[in-house]
């Protein structure tokens, strides 16, 4: 599968920002890797063996997973989040690690951020996996964008 096939096959009200998010970021040197899941493509994209992003698809729909490194420098933009995408977070798994527990020895640990003046320790896999929707797509832009500031 195409990054083409894969976004013709997504819900049409999303092409849009599937289209500019993947000119922007294989603009920047990111590549896109598609692998098939037990619930769908996983589309993936990676600089460096890092990975910025994930597409899930899951029966409640499609769904970003970021992987926000750098969540330290940009964490009052998480405030102006609207109140689905910060429940979404607030929900996610406590990270493990970060609370003193064991995990996976391939877990690199999660993030540790402030969220409208309380301080959280989330699941890397789980902290800012976002149900994409009209209303979300506008700020997961900003969230790539504040994540791949050079």
């Amino acid at each position: 599968m195409t990054i083409t096939e894969f976004i013709s096959s997504m819900p049409e009200e999303l092409t849009t920002f599937f289209e500019e998010t993947d000119a922007n970021l294989t603009g920047k040197g990111y590549r896109c890797e598609i692998k098939e899941a037990k619930s769908g493509p996983l589309v993936s994209y990676k600089k460096d063996k890092k990975t910025l992003l994930n597409y899930v698809c899951r029966k409640t729909g499609v769904k970003i997973r970021l992987y926000a490194a750098n969540v330290g420098h940009y964490e009052h933009f998480l405030d102006t989040l609207p109140d689905k995408m910060k429940t979404e977070i607030l929900k996610a798994t406590d990270c493990k690690k970060l609370n003193g527990l064991s995990c996976s020895p391939s877990c690199p640990g999660g993030y540790v951020f402030n969220l409208d003046g309380s301080i959280y320790k989330k699941c890397r896999s789980m902290a800012f996996l976002h149900t994409l929707s009209p209303e979300s797509c506008g700020y997961i832009t900003k969230f790539i964008e504040l994540e791949t500031e050079e």
